[in-house]
């Protein structure tokens, strides 16, 4: 079989973040976050003097601690796994793809952005493109609003006439993804009757449910329900939650924080807590999970005179070998013609 003559782009896409742990560089990034309106669904005359007056000249600075606790000499730990992340896929698909190819990074806020990333494609020829937002679930405030995202910039960088683009929607039903994710679990966590296992995701405003038909609450029950089947843990030591809400909106619960409180509060000893959400760490999976329901467990149970009680972090998937593989076989699939 010859090989063919086209030039596929590939764009894998995720938040983003400041780009150095720095006042100014927060409050950029977060100019830009909080202007979407896939989060902040109010009319910008009304909401963006919020946003000057009252958000950005103090938010950066209280969050400024959690950037400075998280960065590494070698800069953010969530863009140098989603780089490696980048690399590790195109090494993948040099044995799977029968065409030339162009892998990029891009984020939804900060840099790199989309438009560079599509920029780059164009540059090279590409005639197609995949847009890969590494949420595996979809829901409207994040694999919804980096789609929403290409069409804006891909009309910027090609008009209304260019090469075709494919969007992954999400792709936790993809074979080989529950099995990463329990593997992940079981490394550094063993069930035992009793304990529990939180699976934890970003939270997002109910009317995104009601009115959006987002499809989020059952995709994530379900992810749950299937690597809690793997692991044989029963359905009463599985706890389903969710975190990082921002304003006063009705959000989609039950919260994190509280649910990690609740079982320290019933004497619960052994918690185990992952958030799939996050194909790589980052601040929120740090500081909500790790630090944040870690403390709210800990010193829940502290109140009843329980000392010895072990909360079980799970890192994000991030360059996980098996991960990978199904980042590449959901990569080739979509570039099939």
């Amino acid at each position: 079989m010859g090989k063919r003559t086209s030039m596929l782009g590939i764009i894998v896409t995720n938040t983003g973040t400041a780009d150095a742990p720095e006042e100014e560089a927060i409050r950029r990034y977060l100019r830009q976050f909080l202007a979407d309106r896939h989060l902040i669904n109010v009319p910008p005359i009304i909401w963006k003097p919020v946003m000057e007056l009252f958000i950005l000249p103090n938010r950066p600075r209280k969050t400024l601690p959690r950037y400075q606790a998280f960065w590494t000499p070698e800069g953010s730990p969530f863009m140098l796994t989603s780089q490696e992340q980048c690399r590790i896929v195109n090494e993948k698909l040099q044995s799977r793809l029968d065409e030339p190819y162009l892998v990029k990074l891009a984020m939804r806020y900060g840099n790199p952005s989309i438009e560079s990333a599509l920029q780059a494609c164009k540059n090279a020829g590409c005639d197609r493109i995949v847009a890969l937002p590494l949420y595996p679930q979809w829901t409207i405030p994040c694999a919804g609003t980096v789609l929403d995202e290409f069409d804006i910039q891909y009309k910027k960088v090609f008009g209304e006439a260019g090469p075709e683009l494919i969007k992954v929607l999400e792709y936790w039903e993809e074979p080989g993804y529950i099995e990463a994710l329990a593997d992940s679990i079981a490394r550094v966590w063993t069930y035992k009757p009793g304990s529990k296992l939180i699976m934890t995701y970003h939270s997002i405003p109910i009317s995104y449910i009601t009115k959006g038909h987002d499809p989020y609450p059952h995709t994530t029950a379900e992810t749950m329900r299937r690597v809690g089947e793997r692991l044989g843990i029963p359905p009463e030591d599985r706890v389903l939650t969710y975190q990082s809400r921002f304003d006063s909106r009705k959000w989609l619960g039950p919260m994190l924080k509280n649910e990690a409180a609740r079982l320290g509060s019933e004497g619960v000893l052994d918690v185990c807590a992952v958030s799939p959400i996050f194909a790589t760490d980052c601040i929120e999976t740090v500081w909500d999970i790790d630090t944040e329901a870690r403390k709210a467990h800990t010193e829940a149970a502290r109140e009843l005179g329980i000392m010895n009680t072990k909360f079980t972090f799970v890192p994000s998937l991030g360059t996980d070998d098996a991960f990978m593989e199904v980042i590449a076989n959901v990569v080739e699939k979509a570039a099939r013609p």
